[in-house]
């Protein structure tokens, strides 16, 4: 039975946008480490980019966070590394969303509700968070399919057709 939902997913694949319409549809709580990592680079006049100038503790710290509400249930979590932490979870929906590289760069530099950025910084951002996980985790791909229990490709799908698929497979373990 599952108790909680983790989203990840490289960036603009359309995590945040699902969590938070699952969070609701569900009546569950939602939880962004994007958002806690955004509010400190804006405190400390950070490039989002630049996740070496993040202090490991802020990352061990935040992803203790994440598995701790993941266990104690009733959450929809968007976190990059979240699948990876609580893939032997079983009470855990742990959700991969992917999408084309040229539409997730699309997405991203439309951007005004959060943040902005260019290409580049999407690149950079994509290699700091790989860099920064095999720092303190482990030598391998935390978005690797194997880690998660459904993948959904969200170049094409509407939002709420990924939404009605993860809640499908949700109800249908409970």
């Amino acid at each position: 039975m599952y108790t909680s939902i983790v989203i990840s997913g490289p960036i603009a694949s359309g995590t945040s946008t699902t969590a938070k319409a699952l969070a609701e549809k569900l009546h569950l709580e939602y939880h962004s480490a994007g958002k806690i990592f955004r509010k400190y680079m804006l405190e400390h006049n950070l490039p989002l980019h630049d996740k070496a100038s993040f202090p490991d503790q802020l990352d061990k710290g935040l992803d203790e966070k994440t598995i701790n509400l993941v266990k104690n249930g009733g959450v929809v979590v968007d976190a990059h590394y979240a699948g990876y932490f609580t893939r032997e979870m079983a009470d855990a929906l742990k959700v991969l969303l992917t999408c084309d590289y040229q539409e997730r760069i699309k997405r991203a530099l439309s951007r005004v509700h959060t943040h902005t950025e260019t290409e580049e910084d999407i690149k950079k951002r994509e290699e700091g968070l790989d860099a920064k996980f095999r720092k303190l985790y482990a030598d391998e791909n935390f978005l690797d399919p194997k880690f998660f229990d459904l993948t959904i490709n969200t170049t094409q799908t509407p939002s709420e057709e990924v939404v009605e698929s993860i809640s499908q497979k949700f109800y249908k373990n409970n």
